[in-house]
């Protein structure tokens, strides 16, 4: 009897079945089991060559799904699974009751073979236990940029102390990126950055790639901090360790809150020569860029951006007056970039998508200046709150 007629006769069997009665509804499943078991080798002479072919309707619809879900912003899946805690301890607390020592990974944005890479580590040896992770080469200025677009690879490397370090071929932020995504299978309790050769102050931050490491740490859940020293031809990283060092201590004994980082900026001086720490805020950069203009061998023009080191506004508070006057600053800085002042004055405008002939009539006519009292008022009262904020 052929399959097909063992098939027939399986139907007719069933149908004449009882539809309540359990040993007929047993009867076929086991019969629906040994059809499955026996496919494959009585049909295998039956197939032809289009059937050797791989099925790509599964591969086709995964492919669809991951294309899906990276427009939607979403991981890949099993991506989140492998990454595994992103930070250790949520509470900060003194470091003789720590049951464990503390976490720290290191980065910075000079590169793997800064000797101020290696002098944050050795500074930070003796309250934790340190992880390297860098960029290979000079990362300098690329602020909070992450490779998306392109593999990335990871090397071992050795320090000059012969310790064991990890560099990738990416910015700062892509080396803790892969830390809190779990390369190294474990979270961190603190992210420190640099010590970067060349100060980062005031608006220097908005470029710095060392900066930007530990925003990508706070993003993580993880507190961080970033430290640089004031430039100079032969540095001495003597009084930026300590500093390192202190700051280290504190924020694992006292927490950051979500959001919160620290920049650290150290003077060009010795630890005798140092007036101490300041606890600043931001100040302001007077940057004194220019467009060198060059012509290549092929008679091809070529643009460097270059120009004198920038100065500041010696502002008393600022984190520029207290570099130069031999103070290391210590400058909180917040995630939320929200301007709370313009806020309130955006609140006061009129925001409208299609606005009446009659409102652009009166608009036009109007003279230019602020005369609606509203907008007076509340020029008034922010003018008086950036006062008090100044004294």
């Amino acid at each position: 009897m052929t399959d097909d007629e063992r098939g027939d006769q399986k139907d007719a069997d069933r149908r004449g079945a009882d539809p309540e009665d359990p040993d007929a509804e047993a009867a076929d499943r086991q019969d629906t089991r040994q059809d499955d078991r026996r496919w494959p080798t009585d049909r295998r002479e039956n197939r032809s060559a289009a059937d050797d072919q791989p099925d790509m309707t599964r591969e086709r619809a995964r492919t669809e799904r991951r294309d899906l879900d990276k427009e939607r912003g979403e991981p890949v899946a099993g991506g989140a699974a492998r990454g595994g805690p992103r930070a250790l301890r949520p509470t900060a607390r003194p470091l003789h009751d720590w049951s464990t020592r503390p976490k720290i990974l290191i980065t910075n944005d000079d590169g793997v073979e800064s000797r101020g890479l290696l002098a944050l580590k050795q500074a930070l040896d003796p309250i934790g236990d340190t992880t390297v992770v860098a960029p290979d080469t000079n990362q300098s200025a690329v602020g909070h940029q992450k490779t998306l677009m392109r593999p990335l690879r990871v090397r071992e490397r050795t320090l000059g102390d012969g310790s064991l370090a990890y560099s990738v071929d990416g910015s700062p932020t892509d080396a803790v990126s892969l830390a809190f995504l779990g390369f190294f299978g474990h979270g961190f309790d603190l992210v420190a950055a640099g010590i970067n050769y060349g100060a980062n102050l005031g608006d220097d931050i908005t470029y710095s790639g060392t900066v930007s490491a530990a925003m990508e740490a706070v993003i993580n859940g993880c507190p961080g901090f970033a430290i640089s020293q004031e430039y100079y031809e032969h540095p001495d990283f003597a009084l930026a360790g300590l500093a390192a060092a202190a700051v280290a201590r504190n924020i694992l004994e006292h927490g950051l809150s979500r959001g919160e980082l620290v920049n650290v900026n150290v003077p060009a001086v010795s630890p005798e020569e140092c007036e101490g720490f300041e606890v600043t805020r931001l100040g302001r950069r007077v940057y004194q860029d220019q467009l060198i203009e060059r012509l290549d061998p092929r008679g091809i023009p070529y643009f460097w951006i270059g120009g004198p080191p920038p100065s500041g506004l010696a502002v008393p508070g600022t984190d520029f007056h207290a570099v130069i006057n031999r103070r290391i600053a210590v400058t909180p800085i917040h995630l939320d970039l929200t301007g709370r002042s313009l806020l309130r004055r955006l609140k006061t405008w009129s925001w409208s998508l299609e606005p009446t002939a009659g409102q652009i009539s009166q608009e036009a006519s109007r003279p230019p200046g602020r005369d609606k009292p509203q907008a007076m008022a509340v020029e008034d009262q922010l003018t008086e709150e950036h006062g008090e904020e100044r004294r």
